[in-house]
């Protein structure tokens, strides 16, 4: 195994877009419920526990798309897969899932017993990890994923390390984290329509080939802003009115960025199925990644409103 493999694995941009973004995100929001003072050590584990969640879910997913990823276009959408360049064998790449999860069980195992109320989202976080990417379940070869597996996902990891942060866990917090997890959960829907001929050809049903003439791309962060109009008044509430816009329009902004980002990512693929465009991967590629982006510098935005907050 090449030492570069485990680098390889972690994904860097999409970590930092989920479980990093979850993590910094959840812990200033426990700052700000907490009024500063915090359960330092279990929510520290309650991260390190969420990042290894993400990076696990890697090499178990790339065990499970062996075959279709060595006809993907890998190398034009700048992705790297160890075990497709040869880098890592496939006895270690299972070794080493079945490593980090049994780190990942023993930190879970530790917050439960700190906090009871954790087993609910514990058993759904691991739910989503299996199934979404062990070989008899293969959700990841279904449609909708990205709206039961990975918004809920990136949703309770930010509420979660703030509960544990702080011992508390309101109507904001929630609103919150939910709105977090539809904008970290945007290019990863523009990674299907980027992935959508070599899924197509695999049996892998993502929601952009079941409906392939489908908008999805746009309508996916157009849901994320609807909730996060609905849920806005909750957060108005607890922040106060003038904060309270201050969050809305640094949302409304980011949500307008990703659906603008996403028509062009559907109309390329529409393009693509009447055979008018070429390059379809790597175009869509560089949305996804301007999404990522923004998804991070939302996360972000959002860290640095509630650290002010409590100072």
């Amino acid at each position: 195994m090449e030492t570069g493999a485990l680098v390889d694995f972690a994904r860097v941009r999409p970590l930092a877009a989920w479980s990093l973004s979850a993590a910094a995100l959840g812990g200033a929001m426990a700052f700000y419920l907490g009024d500063g003072a915090v359960d330092g050590v279990p929510m520290a584990a309650a991260m390190v526990c969420v990042v290894l969640m993400q990076y696990v879910s890697h090499p178990l997913n790339d065990l499970t798309d062996y075959e279709l990823d060595r006809e993907a276009a890998i190398e034009s959408t700048r992705r790297r897969k160890p075990l497709v360049r040869g880098a890592i064998a496939t006895s270690e790449a299972k070794g080493l899932s079945v490593a980090v999860a049994a780190v990942v069980v023993a930190l879970m195992a530790y917050l439960i017993i700190l906090r009871p109320l954790l087993l609910l989202p514990a058993t759904f976080g691991m739910f989503a990890l299996l199934g979404y990417n062990h070989r008899a379940l293969r959700l990841s070869y279904r449609p909708f994923t990205e709206l039961y597996l990975s918004m809920p996902v990136n949703a309770i990891a930010v509420a979660v390390i703030a509960y544990v942060g702080s011992g508390v866990l309101t109507a904001a917090t929630v609103a919150v984290a939910v709105t977090f997890g539809f904008a970290a959960s945007a290019f990863f829907v523009s990674m299907m329509s980027m992935d959508y001929p070599t899924d197509r050809a695999h049996g892998k049903v993502t929601t952009v080939v079941r409906y392939p003439r489908s908008h999805w791309c746009t309508i996916y962060p157009a849901i994320g802003l609807g909730v996060a109009l609905l849920a806005l008044p909750a957060v108005a509430v607890e922040l106060g009115t003038t904060l309270g816009l201050v969050y809305g329009a640094i949302t409304a902004a980011v949500f307008g960025a990703l659906i603008v980002l996403g028509r062009s990512a559907d109309r390329l693929r529409h393009r693509n199925l009447d055979d008018r465009v070429e390059e379809m991967a790597s175009r869509t590629g560089d949305l996804r990644m301007r999404q990522l982006y923004i998804s991070v510098v939302y996360a972000l935005a959002l860290t640095t409103l509630f650290l002010a907050l409590e100072v």
